[in-house]
C-alpha cells in the first residue's frame, strides 16, 4: 500500500473516531442535572415519565399513564414491563421537548427523541424520533392516554 493511501485510510480513522465521540458526547450531554418542569403541567408530566423510563423505574414511569388505550388493553403493569425489558437494546437516547398544547382536559406535548446507535463508521449514529404524547387530566392531574408502548427504545 502506497504511503500516500495509508495517510488517508489513518486520517478517515481518525476523523470518524472523533465525529463519534462528539456526538456520544451531545447525545449522553454533559453533568448538569435537569431542569424539573412543574409537574401540574403536561410538559412536566412527559418529563418525568421519560426520566423514569431512562432511569429503568417502570413502577414510577407507569404511573404516569392513563387507563391503556385500545391497543394494549388487558395488559399488566408486569406485560408492559416485560416487554420494555426484552426490547431495550443498548442504544442510549435523550428527549427534547419541542411544542405542546393544552385544551381544557386534554394536551398534546410533541418531543424530539434522539437515539444513538453505533451502527458502524460511515452509518448515520445518530437518529431523531418525533413523538406526540397524548394527555388527559383526570382529578386535577395529567395522564399520558398515548402513546403507552415506548417505540423509540425498539
Amino acid at each position: 500500500m502506497k504511503t500516500s493511501n495509508r495517510f488517508l485510510l489513518g486520517f478517515g480513522i481518525i476523523i470518524v473516531a472523533i465525529v463519534g465521540i462528539a456526538v456520544t458526547l451531545a447525545i449522553t450531554g454533559g453533568n448538569e442535572p435537569v431542569k424539573l418542569l412543574p409537574d401540574t403541567s403536561p410538559e412536566g408530566i412527559v418529563q418525568r415519565f421519560l426520566m423514569a423510563v431512562k432511569d429503568h423505574d417502570y413502577l414510577k414511569a407507569y404511573g404516569y399513564l392513563a387507563p391503556q388505550p385500545e391497543q394494549v388493553k388487558g395488559d399488566s403493569y408486569e406485560n408492559w414491563v416485560r416487554s420494555l425489558q426484552s426490547s431495550r437494546d443498548t442504544s442510549s437516547w435523550k428527549a427534547s421537548i419541542l411544542k405542546s398544547t393544552v385544551s381544557d382536559n386534554i394536551a398534546t406535548v410533541e418531543v424530539a427523541v434522539d437515539v444513538l446507535r453505533s451502527e458502524g463508521p460511515l452509518a448515520n449514529p445518530v437518529t431523531t424520533n418525533r413523538v406526540t404524547f397524548m394527555l388527559q387530566k383526570e382529578g386535577g392531574m395529567w395522564l399520558i392516554n398515548q402513546p403507552a408502548d415506548i417505540w423509540w427504545l425498539y
